[in-house]
C-alpha cells in the first residue's frame, strides 16, 4: 500500500510493567493509574529487521498537578530508551479526555542510523469518565498512535492495548479512587487483537483492507450509477443553457476562493527571528501574581510532500487568541504558580514555576501545538505535538522578590521542537506586579557576558585615547625643541 516490498520489518513489543503510577507522592496523589498495558512498534522499510524486546518497568518522571490540565510521564529504563506522556484535560462538560505522546529515538531500538528523535501522539482523544468519578475498564482495548515517517523512508506504527484499568485525573481525594463509570461508551478506543497475534493480522489487515476497498468501489458504484443518474440531469441542465453559465459562474467564483483561503493563514506568523514581544499576566482578586514577558517562536518539523522539513512559528501580536488562564491563588506560600498561553485558538503552552531555598525559578514547560492548514497550508496532515521539558534550579533562576532577565536570544531542544525565546524576563510569587523592578534582576550568562564586555571595550578605547594624546604630545614637544635650536 505504501510501496514498501516487505510489509513488517521489524517488530518490537513493549510491556510496560508500570501498573501502578501514584502522581507526585503515593500518600498524596492528584493522578492514580492502574493498568497492564503493552505497546507495539512496527517499522516498515525495504530492509529486512526484526526485533523485539520487552520491558520490565517504567520509572515516573515528570508531571503537572493542575487545571485543566494534569499529566505526568513515564521514561523507560531499557528497550525504548523513551517515555510515554499521560495528558488529561477537563473540558467544559465537566469530562475528562486522555491523550498520550511517545518520545523515542529509532536507533536505540533498531540500530538502523536514525538518531532524530521522534515524537508521536493518539489518532484521537480517549474519552474518560466526569471530574467527579474514575476511569475502569476491565476488557483489552487498543488505542492507535499516528505514523511517523523516518530517515530513510521507513515508517513506524504504534499502537497500545490496555486492559484492567482504572484512572482518575481530577479531583483525587486521599489514596482511593472515587466512584467509577465503566468504558462502556468512551470514543477512541476500539477491541482489537493480542499484540503477539498483530504482525500475521496486519498482513492480512492489509490484505483484507485492499480486499475491503474493492467491495467498497462495488458500493460506491451505486453511487456512481446516481451520478450517472445524475448526468441526465446535467445533460438536461445545458439544454437550459442560462441557469448552467450560472452555475458554471458560481463553480470560478468558488473554486478559487477555497484554495486562497489556506494560502493565508488566520493569524500569519511572523518572520523567522522576529516574533513579537508580548506580557503575559496572571491575576486573580489579590492582583497580579506571575507577569511573563517575551518573544517566542518555535521551530519544529512538519511534512510536506512527504519529506520532512523544518518550519517557524512564532506568536504574533496580532494573533487575539492570546489567552491565559492562571492556577493558583496568588499565596506566597504555594510552592508551585502555573500560567497557561493560548495561542492561535487551539495551541498552548502551560508554564510552572517552582520556589527553591533562595527564590524560584522556571521549572517546566508543557507545549501543545495544532499544526493546521491554516497555519501551514502545504503541510501533508494537521497533527498535534506535544513536548514537555523540565529544566534544573540554576538554569533560570531568580532571586525572591526579584525577576529573570535575558535578552539575548534563548534556544531549547524539547524533543525535537526547538523553544526560543527574545527579551525575555518573569517574575512570579510577588504581589500586584505592574512593571518588572529594576533591582533584584537575574541575568541569564549570555547577556552577563554582553554586559562585561562593554566596559572593557570602553577601557580599551579610552587607553588607545590616552596612548594618541601622548604620543602626539610627545612629538609636538620635539618639534617645538627642534624650531629653537635652530633660532639660536
Amino acid at each position: 500500500m505504501n510501496g514498501f516490498t516487505l510489509l513488517i520489518t521489524a517488530l518490537l513489543i513493549i510491556g510496560c510493567s508500570a501498573k501502578q503510577v501514584r502522581y507526585p507522592d503515593p500518600k498524596n496523589p492528584c493522578i492514580m493509574i492502574d493498568m497492564n498495558a503493552n505497546l507495539t512498534l512496527l517499522m516498515k522499510s525495504n530492509t529486512s529487521m526484526k526485533a523485539e524486546s520487552t520491558l520490565d518497568g517504567g520509572a515516573m518522571g515528570s508531571g503537572v498537578c493542575a487545571k485543566p490540565v494534569s499529566s505526568v510521564d513515564l521514561t523507560f529504563a531499557s528497550g525504548v530508551k523513551g517515555s510515554l506522556d499521560f495528558s488529561f484535560t477537563l473540558g467544559a462538560d465537566s469530562n475528562v479526555k486522555m491523550d498520550l505522546t511517545l518520545t523515542f529515538t529509532p536507533d536505540f531500538v533498531f540500530k538502523n542510523g536514525d538518531s532524530d528523535i521522534k515524537t508521536v501522539t493518539t489518532v484521537s482523544s480517549t474519552q474518560l469518565s466526569t471530574m467527579t468519578a474514575s476511569y475502569t475498564c476491565t476488557a483489552p482495548r487498543v488505542i492507535k498512535f499516528k505514523t511517523v515517517e523516518g530517515k530513510d523512508g521507513e515508517e513506524y506504527e504504534f499502537s497500545m492495548t490496555i486492559s484492567d484499568v482504572q484512572i482518575q485525573a481530577f479531583n483525587v481525594t486521599g489514596t482511593s479512587f472515587s466512584p467509577a463509570e465503566d468504558c462502556t461508551a468512551i470514543d477512541g478506543l476500539t477491541t482489537e487483537a493480542a499484540m503477539t497475534s498483530q504482525p500475521p493480522v496486519q498482513t492480512t489487515e492489509k490484505n483484507n483492507e485492499t480486499t475491503s476497498e474493492a467491495p467498497t468501489v462495488p458500493t460506491t458504484k451505486p453511487p456512481t450509477n446516481e451520478s450517472t443518474s445524475e448526468a441526465p440531469v446535467v445533460t438536461t441542465q445545458p439544454t437550459t443553457k442560462p441557469p448552467t453559465n450560472e452555475s458554471t459562474s458560481e463553480a470560478p467564483v468558488t473554486t478559487p476562493a477555497k484554495p486562497t483561503t489556506p494560502a493565508q493563514p488566520v493569524y500569519p506568523t511572523p518572520a523567522p527571528g522576529a516574533p513579537a514581544v508580548n506580557t503575559y499576566k496572571a491575576a486573580n482578586v489579590n492582583g497580579t501574581c506571575l507577569m511573563f514577558k517575551a518573544g517566542i517562536e518555535f521551530t519544529l518539523p512538519v511534512l510536506v510532500n512527504k519529506v520532512n522539513v523544518t518550519k517557524t512559528l512564532g506568536i504574533n501580536k496580532e494573533d487575539k487568541s492570546n489567552e491565559t488562564e492562571y492556577i493558583g491563588d496568588c499565596d506566597t506560600s504555594n510552592m508551585t504558580q502555573t500560567m497557561t498561553v493560548t495561542f492561535y485558538k487551539t495551541s498552548t503552552m502551560l508554564m510552572t514555576f517552582t520556589k527553591s531555598d533562595t527564590g524560584y525559578y522556571f521549572s517546566d514547560v508543557d507545549i501543545t501545538l495544532n499544526l493546521n492548514k491554516e497555519l501551514f497550508p502545504d503541510i501533508d496532515r494537521e497533527e498535534t505535538l506535544m513536548v514537555r521539558k523540565t529544566f534544573l534550579k540554576d538554569q533560570f533562576a531568580a532571586d525572591k522578590d526579584g525577576s529573570y532577565k535575558c535578552n539575548d536570544k534563548s534556544e531549547l531542544a524539547i524533543q525535537g521542537v526547538n523553544f526560543r525565546t527574545y527579551n525575555l524576563q518573569y517574575a512570579a510569587f510577588q504581589k500586584n506586579i505592574t512593571e518588572f523592578k529594576s533591582s533584584g534582576i537575574s541575568e541569564c550568562s549570555a547577556d552577563s557576558d554582553t554586559n562585561s564586555v562593554v566596559p572593557i571595550a570602553v577601557g580599551a578605547a579610552l587607553a588607545g585615547l590616552v596612548v594618541i594624546v601622548l604620543i602626539a604630545y610627545l612629538i609636538g614637544r620635539k618639534r617645538s625643541r627642534q624650531s629653537g635650536y635652530e633660532q639660536v
